[in-house]
């Protein structure tokens, strides 16, 4: 309750700091504020070329599906990014002022969280032209960011306090979110990873096959995973179990209703987004307290 009344105390700080976030990014930059919307649409137009006409997916309302799931992991990943340098990019402010140092963090999420609001207002604009209706459900993407916001400032503290004694942590987050994101079904969909069956052909292959239904828990028991399919269940699912099995060519209705049902109850969504939530909350919790306890050794290491 202190840290929390201290960070009220200093609320000023913490703006002034997501109003420069917010403006040095495209600071002299002709687009400005447009950037971060033309990375992501086109890299999802890339992926739309190479999954939808070259690889030929049959996966119904691709780009749909891309841009629901890569903008929450935009979210995520840019997030840890910034605020692994928060503190060392910030270091002359902190050996020159008193404030609470978890304001650097979370000003970051903030400011992230601001260019999520952004895009999305974006989105909404492109589904009205897509014609996608709005529903009340559309509402179930408000928890699926606090998920996904609150897993990633736990991650964001706590690397931001251990960059400040080893510079090796930018490059090492930066390659774990690289494999990360094939970690999570942004560009895929979910019913593949979890109907997956391996044939053994070596000792890793074999290793892997045995630990494949653990393997797929903690899958689904990833806040990313389950806050991506919080956005997809949401804007395009009308709320539904996320789930899915897409009528596919090929696959009768009867084969796939079954395939369906059968892989709902063996993995029952509601248990996976309590993990997923308990998860998100220790880990902000634990990134919290180790960069609280190493946040008195910041002015001299830096």
């Amino acid at each position: 309750m202190t840290e929390i009344t201290e960070l009220w105390r200093y609320r000023e700080v913490m703006w002034n700091l997501v109003r420069r976030n917010l403006k040095v990014r495209y600071k002299n930059s002709v687009l400005g504020f447009f950037w971060s919307l033309l990375n992501p649409l086109m890299q999802i137009a890339v992926w739309w070329f190479v999954f939808k006409v070259i690889l030929e997916s049959t996966e119904p309302n691709y780009t749909a599906t891309l841009i629901t799931g890569f903008l929450p992991w935009l979210f995520f990943s840019q997030t840890v990014l910034d605020s692994t340098m928060s503190v060392t990019q910030e270091i002359s402010l902190v050996k020159k002022a008193y404030f609470p140092r978890a304001i650097l963090p979370l000003s970051t999420v903030l400011s992230n969280l601001i260019h999520l609001g952004f895009a999305f207002i974006v989105l909404l604009a492109l589904f009205a032209i897509w014609r996608v209706d709005m529903n009340v459900y559309w509402l179930l993407v408000i928890p699926s960011t606090l998920l996904i916001a609150v897993f990633a400032y736990g991650l964001s503290a706590m690397l931001a306090a251990w960059s400040v004694f080893y510079a090796d942590v930018k490059f090492i987050v930066g390659n774990l979110l690289g494999l990360w994101f094939f970690l999570t079904p942004v560009l895929y969909p979910l019913y593949l990873v979890l109907n997956k069956q391996m044939q053994a052909h070596n000792w890793l292959l074999s290793l892997v096959a045995r630990m494949l239904p653990l393997i797929k828990k903690a899958y689904l028991a990833d806040p990313v995973t389950i806050g991506i399919l919080g956005y997809r269940s949401a804007l395009l699912q009308g709320g539904a179990n996320p789930i899915v099995v897409p009528a596919l060519s090929g696959m009768e209705p009867a084969v796939r209703a079954s395939l369906q049902a059968s892989l709902r109850a063996q993995y029952p969504i509601a248990t996976y987004v309590i993990a997923a939530a308990v998860i998100a909350i220790v880990v902000a919790i634990a990134g919290h307290a180790i960069f609280v306890r190493l946040s008195h050794l910041f002015a001299e290491r830096g």
